[in-house]
C-alpha cells in the first residue's frame, strides 16, 4: 500500500479556510486542533465541568446494552469498562445509517476517529474512548436507502431499498421488510468483484438484513463487524434508553430556547460578515427540535418545531403546545423529542466528555453556527478533528492511468477535454477542421447570396436568416453524427479512459462520497480497513491517494 498526498480542495470554503487558516477563522470555532496545548486545556476544562453531563454510569449502562445487541465483542466491553472511570474521556464522530454502510467516507470518518483517540491517548496519557455516533433521528430516507457499486466495466451503478412508506419518520423507525431487500441484496451480490471474499461478505450481509427490523440497526451491527474488534462503542441517538436520560437536557433546550436562538442568529450574522453563507438553517422563528406526531393519519412524523405566538407549533398545525405543555410531554414521553442539526452538537458534548468531534468539511461549515449556544448550556465548544480524506487506485487503473499518462488532477478538473483530445488525435478524417472549413465555405457563399435576394422583395433576406440557422444545425447534428461514429471505431480505447474517471471521480464526485466499502472489502478483505489503520495519521483534513 503506497500513499501519496494529492490536494482535494474542500467542498465548503469555510471548511477550507478551517483547516488551512485557522487563525482568520477563530472566532467562529473555539480551539485550534493543531496546537498541542489545545488537547491539554480541553481536558482539563472536561475534568473540571462534570456537572454539566449526564450521569456517567447510567449512560454507560445504555451504552453496554446497546452495543451487546449489535456490537458485542471484547473490545468494546473493555471499551465501556473504561468509559465508566472519571478519567476516561471520548473522541466522537458520527453519521446516519446508510445502506450497507453508505458511501466510503463512512469508513474514513471511523478510521479518523479510531486514529485520533490513540494519537489522542498517547499524547495524554489516558484513556480514551472512540465513540461512533448514529444519527438514527434523521428522517431523510432518500438520503440513506442507496449506495453504488462498480460494474464490469468499471461504471457506478446505484442499488437503492424502495419503501412503500410515506411522510417523514426518523430512520430507526422506518421498518424494512425481507421483500423490499431480496432484490438489492441479489444487485449486490451480481455487482460484488468474484474474489475469495465475495461469499463471505454477501452471507453475512444476508444474515444481518434478514432479521434486522430497520436501516440504522443493520447499520451498527455492520460496523460493528467492522471495528468493534478495535473497541469502537456505538450509540443510536433515537435510542429509547438515552432518550430518557437526556430529559435533564431538553429540558434546557425548552427553557432557553429563546437564548440558543439568539445564539444562532448571532452566529449566522458573524458567518456572513465573514463571506460565507451558513451552512444550515438558521430561523428566528425556530426551536431547533422535533417533535415525533402520530395520529391516524400519520405514524412517527418528524416534525420542526417553531415558535408563533408564544406557543410551539409545526409548519402544517398538526401539533400546538405551550411551553409548559411541551415540558410535560417531555417528562411523559422523551422518545417524541429530537435534536435538529444545530442542536445535536449541543445534546453530544452534554452525554459524553468530549475531547474532540471528528467532521466532514460540510459538518466543519455547519458547526461554526453553534459556538455561541454552547456556553447557554453551561458547555464549551469541543476541538474539530477534520476527517482523512482518501481516494483508493487500483493496480489495474494505475496502469491506465500511466498508460494515459494521467494525474489524479486531470481526471479530476480536466477529463472532458483530455478524452474529447484523445478522441481526435486517434482519427485520421481531420473531422473538426474538414466542418470548420465547410462552415466558413458555406457562410461565403451563402451571405452574399442571400442578400442580393433583397432586389426580389425585401422580406426575403430575413426568411434567408431563418433558413441558414436550420441549416447551421443540421450542420452540427451531421457533426455529432460522425463525432459518434468516430467514437465506436475506438470504443475500447474510450472505455478503458473512462474507467480511469469511473475508479477516482465517478459522476464527477470524489471517490468517497459515492463508492460502497463493500467493493473493497470484498477484493482485499479485513486487511484493506486494517492497512489504512496502520497509516501515519494526519489530521490537517489532507487527501491522500492510496495505491493498492
Amino acid at each position: 500500500m503506497n500513499v501519496i498526498p494529492e490536494s482535494l480542495p474542500a467542498n465548503q470554503p469555510l471548511a477550507e479556510r478551517y483547516i488551512n487558516d485557522f487563525a482568520s477563522v477563530s472566532s467562529l470555532y473555539n480551539m485550534n486542533v493543531s496546537d498541542p496545548q489545545t488537547w491539554i486545556k480541553r481536558a482539563e476544562w472536561l475534568d473540571q465541568s462534570k456537572d454539566c453531563r449526564i450521569d456517567r454510569g447510567a449512560l454507560v449502562d445504555c451504552l453496554t446494552i446497546y452495543n451487546g445487541k449489535y456490537n458485542n465483542h471484547e473490545a468494546v466491553q473493555q471499551s465501556l469498562a473504561t468509559l465508566r472511570t472519571d478519567e476516561a474521556l471520548v473522541m466522537v464522530g458520527g453519521q446516519q445509517s446508510g445502506l450497507f454502510t453508505g458511501p466510503l467516507l463512512v469508513i474514513y470518518k471511523v478510521i479518523t476517529l479510531l486514529a485520533s483517540a490513540r494519537e489522542a491517548s498517547q499524547r495524554l496519557q489516558r484513556p480514551i474512548v472512540p465513540v461512533f455516533w448514529i444519527a438514527g433521528e434523521d428522517h431523510d430516507w432518500d438520503e440513506v436507502n442507496h449506495t453504488y457499486l462498480p460494474d464490469q466495466d468499471g461504471a457506478a451503478v446505484k442499488i437503492r431499498l424502495d419503501h412503500e412508506r410515506g411522510g417523514h419518520s426518523p430512520v430507526s423507525r422506518t421498518f424494512i421488510h425481507e421483500q423490499n431487500t431480496e432484490h438489492i441484496l441479489n444487485q449486490f451480490e451480481s455487482l460484488l468483484p468474484d474474489t475469495e471474499n465475495k461469499n463471505q461478505w454477501t452471507q453475512t450481509l444476508r444474515n444481518i438484513m434478514e432479521h434486522a427490523t430497520d436501516l440504522s440497526s443493520a447499520f451498527a451491527e455492520q460496523l460493528g463487524l467492522l471495528f468493534g474488534r478495535f473497541g469502537l462503542v456505538l450509540i443510536d441517538s433515537d435510542d429509547a434508553a438515552i432518550r430518557r436520560l437526556e430529559i435533564p437536557v431538553f429540558r434546557q433546550l425548552i427553557e432557553h430556547n429563546d437564548k440558543l436562538t439568539q445564539a444562532y442568529m448571532s452566529a449566522a450574522e458573524q458567518v456572513r460578515q465573514y463571506g460565507y453563507e451558513e451552512q444550515a438553517t438558521v430561523d428566528e422563528e425556530s426551536a431547533n427540535l422535533f417533535y415525533i406526531h402520530s395520529d391516524e393519519v400519520y405514524t412517527n412524523e418528524r416534525l420542526l418545531l417553531f415558535k408563533r405566538n408564544g406557543m410551539f407549533t409545526d409548519r402544517k398545525g398538526l401539533v400546538v403546545f405551550t411551553k409548559q405543555e411541551l415540558l410535560q410531554l417531555l417528562e411523559q414521553y422523551p422518545e417524541r423529542f429530537s435534536n435538529n442539526v444545530l442542536t445535536r452538537p449541543l445534546m453530544q458534548d452534554s452525554l459524553f466528555p468530549v475531547l474532540s468531534t471528528i467532521l466532514g468539511t460540510g459538518e466543519i461549515a455547519y458547526w461554526a453556527l453553534t459556538k455561541q449556544a454552547f456556553p447557554v448550556l453551561n458547555l464549551q465548544m469541543p476541538p474539530i478533528v477534520p476527517r482523512m480524506l482518501f481516494t483508493m487506485v487500483e493496480e489495474k487503473v494505475k496502469i491506465l492511468m500511466q498508460q494515459y499518462q494521467l494525474t489524479f488532477d486531470d481526471v479530476r478538473q480536466r477529463f472532458d477535454d483530455i478524452r474529447q483530445t484523445w478522441l481526435s488525435e486517434q482519427e485520421d478524417y481531420h473531422l473538426e477542421k474538414r466542418f470548420t472549413t465547410f462552415r466558413e465555405q458555406f457562410q461565403q457563399l451563402y451571405a452574399p447570396f442571400v442578400d442580393s435576394l433583397h432586389e426580389i422583395d425585401p422580406s426575403l433576406p430575413h426568411l434567408g436568416e431563418t433558413t441558414q440557422h436550420k441549416i447551421d444545425l443540421q450542420i452540427d447534428y451531421l457533426y455529432r453524427k460522425s463525432q459518434n461514429a468516430i467514437a465506436r471505431q475506438h470504443q475500447t480505447g474510450l472505455q478503458r479512459l473512462d474507467r480511469i474517471a469511473y475508479a477516482l471521480y465517478p459522476f464527477g464526485k470524489p471517490q468517497e462520497r459515492t463508492i460502497n466499502s463493500y467493493y473493497y472489502l470484498g477484493r482485499y478483505g479485513e486487511r484493506w480497513i486494517d492497512q489504512l489503520l496502520t497509516l501515519e495519521p494526519d489530521f490537517n483534513g489532507s487527501h491522500r491517494l492510496v495505491y493498492l
